[in-house]
């Protein structure tokens, strides 16, 4: 017969009361509560707080406690993918937040992405995307200022689609040309942008989009996503 751990029956407890009973970002029971409830150690009611905590159902603020995990927002990545419309097909709301807009020259690793000279004009956008007004991910844009003049000045708080602008302003229909995908380490930038108090790795999209007419780089993205709000589905084209 398997040896059942005492922490185990807080952690079977709590799975149960979450999936039962509490909302999205709804404070559990506190660590007192429960070592009163089930007559265990602290450590003891930690340790099934952990692993539901590695599980993605819970989260931590400092000196607040814990609380349930927002049910993690399906994302596709294909050519045609859009913030926008991926967000609206969950059933939430997108917005986003301009951080930074400046106009730089590309260096030796933007000018191979764009496939321009290095020193050319580039405009980059820090961007904060929400998701129900939480902090869902940062867009780090490049565009390309020969091809999408004075894309800066449409770049705002009120903007509500890049693809959008596109087409609208340039006439242009981009589509992603590839992607690259990786996990990478927090910084403290992006911890308070996303609102993470602990070292919670991000995910890393980088991707390439080109122009549907002459198939040149309109922009290339690093978006930084919350890995603990994200499920990537990543389609594969039959051609």
């Amino acid at each position: 017969m398997t040896k059942r751990f005492d922490y185990e029956t807080v952690y079977e407890y709590l799975k149960n009361h979450i999936k039962d009973d509490l909302r999205d970002n709804e404070k559990i029971p506190s660590e007192n509560e429960l070592c009163e409830r089930f007559n265990v150690t602290r450590a003891t009611v930690r340790q099934g707080i952990s692993k539901l905590k590695n599980e993605g159902l819970l989260f931590s603020k400092k000196g607040s406690g814990y609380f349930v995990s927002p049910e993690k927002v399906k994302y596709s990545l294909s050519k045609n993918t859009t913030f926008t419309k991926e967000i609206q097909a969950s059933g939430k709301t997108p917005s986003l937040c301009v951080v930074k807009v400046q106009e730089i020259k590309a260096n030796k690793f933007l000018a191979s992405k764009f496939g321009i000279q290095e020193n050319a004009p580039l405009t980059n956008a820090i961007i904060l995307r929400l998701v129900d007004d939480e902090p869902f991910l940062i867009g780090c844009n490049y565009f390309n200022a020969e091809i999408l003049k004075d894309i800066e000045k449409h770049i705002n708080n009120d903007l509500f689609s890049l693809t959008k602008l596109f087409v609208e302003e340039y006439s242009i229909k981009p589509f992603r040309n590839h992607s690259e995908l990786e996990i990478v380490p927090n910084n403290q930038e992006y911890k308070k942008l996303l609102s993470i108090q602990n070292d919670l790795p991000l995910i890393k999209i980088s991707s390439v989009s080109v122009c549907d007419k002459s198939n040149q780089v309109i922009e290339y993205v690093e978006s930084f996503f919350r890995s603990d709000r994200v499920k990537l589905n990543i389609e594969f084209s039959n051609q």
